[in-house]
């Protein structure tokens, strides 16, 4: 009779650290894709909306990090797939839509794609 084999399990506290991997590489990736964006944006307020959203996401950044320090862990990121490919998108708005007058909808949308991921 084979014996069951059980299987090795990493636990809560792993769970919680590839989660602020996932994160930590998101809000790195918003940190510097927020002033191609300000520098792209048609009017001064969504060049400033995108200027304050980079103040708070240094913010952001610097809670991580201090989360990783009390865990005794590097502040690592782990690719993200799903904010690389909202933030792709963004920047293909930026590209698509230079000089017209839709520009600053689509950044904002982008912006939202990106709030709603952090949400999420």
């Amino acid at each position: 009779m084979a014996t069951a084999k059980k299987a090795a399990t990493k636990g809560l506290e792993a769970l919680f650290l590839d989660g602020l991997k996932d994160i930590y590489y998101a809000e790195k990736k918003i940190l510097k894709a927020l002033p191609k964006m300000a520098k792209g944006a048609e009017s001064e307020e969504v060049a400033a909306a995108f200027e304050k959203h980079r103040v708070e996401t240094e913010g952001q950044v610097d809670r991580l990090e201090q989360v990783f320090d009390l865990m005794d862990k590097p502040a690592r990121g782990k690719t993200c797939p799903a904010i690389d490919g909202i933030l792709e998108e963004g920047s293909e708005i930026l590209d698509d839509y230079k000089g017209d007058p839709a520009l600053d909808a689509g950044l904002v949308g982008a912006a939202q794609a990106v709030e709603h991921y952090e949400i999420a």
